[in-house]
């Protein structure tokens, strides 16, 4: 894969939303805390990469669910270690907020954990796994 479908191919997490699509910008704390549910929205170049095995990162590091980890770790012994979720991540692909087609669901239980994460949803990211 050369570098241009590679970047059609992948993107960076643009803005954060409540469940029912409606875009929060900005470090809003009670949004982040309180809020049971969240979707990073990704706006993609290419939107048929949804077609394919997707894997989202979080600062660059793999979401993985945990039963994915020695399989993971097999292939790839001296990789990033991974972020692991007891979920399995949620995504869809709907119209979103500027443009963004794609999501990922957030949990209160990590949004409590990741506080860093707040107003920051380019720590998120996509590409297509070919």
């Amino acid at each position: 894969m050369n570098r241009s479908s590679r970047d059609a191919a992948s993107a960076r997490g643009l803005v954060y939303s409540r469940p029912d699509g409606r875009p929060v910008r900005g470090r809003c704390w009670r949004f982040w805390v309180l809020q049971r549910s969240k979707k990073v929205w990704f706006r993609l170049a290419d939107p048929a990469v949804v077609e394919g095995p997707l894997l989202f990162r979080y600062d660059g590091r793999p979401i993985l669910h945990r039963s994915e980890l020695a399989a993971w770790t097999a292939r790839r012994p001296s990789a990033e270690r991974p972020v692991l979720w007891n979920k399995w991540p949620e995504l869809g692909v709907a119209p979103g907020p500027e443009g963004c087609q794609l999501f990922l669901t957030l949990w209160s239980r990590w949004s409590w954990r990741h506080r860093e994460a707040c107003g920051r949803p380019e720590r998120f990211s996509v590409e297509r796994l070919d």
